[in-house]
């Protein structure tokens, strides 16, 4: 089951739980033997030996729905983590890689248990047989608490914790498989920042712009803040892809071991306002989306805190 986009809401018909930014997983279990499914029905159980032993050792048969999650040291789910441990290609290398990047399996939902299934019941009963399959979970696995009504005040309780966002479902609605649809909706936290215009990439062989490369002062230096792309429409990409050349310059000391690609430097004199879900732990912007040209001083263009 998919989720749309939302805004944050308060609702008594809804529960709302922290939108885990991990790998989502279907795993089943049953007979002391576990198997993990990806989102495109691929088979991941050799990703996660541990989720595999801890699965088969819960009674009976069932499937959950949940995700797969890396966790700092503070608690926050770690993407750029949990992604070494689904690219690993086998067993053994998954071995290796838990002793640095351990995962947690968080379950959100139960669709089937003891040979009957569930996904047309409502949530809040899916939810209630979920408690009672896991409220002694053996290690790594955790049941994703909730809370009702109160979905502002949980999203904001995101937002100051630098999480990914929130999930809001209808505690009424069955499991719809494979749709994506209202009775779950994703409220994410978006941030904003300016960064300074250093550079653009153009698409291999041609004038036209694909992403610009963006900076941000730490210090007296500038540091590099990733590149974007999205959110440039048609004329701004062809504005840029004549209007800049006067600003051409030479690669800054402190970008040509960080910024990877054949960039086209400019001059550090344009400031460009971007949305993005959070700052990953190398200080670069994750899933930055283009706003616009602001006019300030690039001087006052910082790295940001998260």
């Amino acid at each position: 089951m998919l989720a749309r986009t939302g805004s944050p809401f308060d609702s008594d018909e809804h529960l709302f739980e922290i939108k885990w930014d991990g790998i989502r997983i279907l795993a089943f279990f049953g007979n002391n033997v576990a198997r993990l499914q990806g989102r495109k029905r691929t088979d991941a159980t050799a990703r996660y030996p541990e989720i595999e032993r801890a699965l088969a050792k819960l009674p009976g048969d069932g499937i959950l729905d949940g995700e797969v999650v890396v966790l700092d040291e503070d608690g926050h789910p770690n993407f750029q983590r949990v992604l070494i441990r689904e690219q690993t290609a086998t067993r053994d290398a998954a071995l290796l890689k838990a002793r640095q990047h351990p995962v947690v399996y968080v379950a959100f939902d139960l669709l089937y248990r003891n040979g009957e299934p569930l996904v047309d019941r409502p949530l809040v009963e899916r939810k209630a047989l979920l408690s009672e399959l896991l409220k002694d979970p053996p290690a790594p696995i955790l049941e994703s608490t909730y809370v009702l009504s109160q979905g502002r005040a949980l999203f904001k309780e995101a937002d100051d914790r630098g999480l990914e966002g929130i999930v809001a479902k209808s505690l009424n609605g069955r499991y719809l498989q494979g749709e994506r649809s209202n009775e779950w909706l994703k409220l994410k936290v978006r941030r904003r920042t300016d960064g300074v215009l250093v550079g653009i990439v153009r698409e291999r062989g041609t004038r036209r712009v694909k992403s610009l490369v963006l900076g941000a002062y730490d210090g007296a230096a500038l540091a590099w803040l990733g590149n974007v792309g999205s959110g440039l429409d048609q004329q701004t990409l062809a504005q840029i892809a004549t209007e800049l050349d006067p600003l051409k310059s030479a690669a800054p000391d402190d970008f040509t071991a960080q910024a990877p690609g054949e960039i086209e430097w400019l001059k550090p004199a344009l400031v460009v306002r971007v949305e993005y879900s959070e700052l990953t732990k190398d200080r670069r912007l994750r899933h930055p989306v283009f706003i616009g040209f602001v006019q300030m001083d690039p001087r006052d263009c910082v790295v940001p805190v998260r």
